[in-house]
């Protein structure tokens, strides 16, 4: 009888052991759906206001021209069960230059099985883009090599956003899920716009 108890039990165990495993928690997928130009003003840096004449030529102003940019994920929840994207960070990288780094802290569920999205809007200024692309060998040298200049990049990719002709990445991206206990998964994720076909 004690044989039996024991093999009953040692099912019973073997059974949990199945259902929890089926019920691990898998990692959620975050793919690139989209990109889309949110807003833009046409580019300038330091743009001239009160302008009357050569004699009253105004004053120029410290601030440029802003790019708003919307990045659309897709969010791919695997498991049997709704989980809770909590936090999303990424950068964003123009031909291959960093120029954003954006964050999400918004909370959404996803539901079992189902894809959702996200729209993460990111605001780029002329000045700042133009002076972070001047620090760091590794631009500096890019540049060189491009035979471009800060000033130049920006300017082409003011004007030639809507087009997307020139590669836009989104890199080092990070999420932190939730699910229905509270037990958390990290993912990582990365993706190129415009995709190749």
């Amino acid at each position: 009888m004690k044989k039996g108890a024991v093999l009953i039990a040692s099912a019973f165990l073997v059974s949990l052991a199945f259902i929890s495993a089926c019920m691990a928690f898998e990692a959620p997928v975050i793919t690139l759906d989209r990109i889309e130009v949110a807003s833009i003003q046409p580019f300038f840096v330091k743009p001239r206001v009160d302008y009357k004449d050569e004699k009253e030529p105004g004053k120029v102003l410290a601030a440029g021209a802003i790019l708003n940019m919307a990045y659309i994920f897709n969010i791919k929840n695997p498991n049997k069960t709704p989980v809770m994207l909590d936090e999303l960070t990424f950068s964003t990288a123009f031909d291959g230059f960093e120029v954003n780094t954006a964050f999400s802290y918004e909370d959404s569920w996803i539901p079992a099985g189902k894809t959702s999205q996200l729209k993460v809007v990111t605001t780029n200024e002329t000045l700042p883009t133009i002076t972070s692309l001047m620090v760091g060998a590794e631009n500096v040298q890019k540049m060189q090599q491009l035979k471009t200049s800060a000033g130049a990049l920006a300017k082409k990719w003011w004007e030639n956003v809507g087009d997307f002709s020139f590669p836009i990445e989104v890199t080092a991206g990070t999420a932190l899920f939730k699910d229905e206990k509270g037990k958390e998964k990290r993912v990582t994720f990365s993706d190129k716009w415009p995709k190749k076909k």
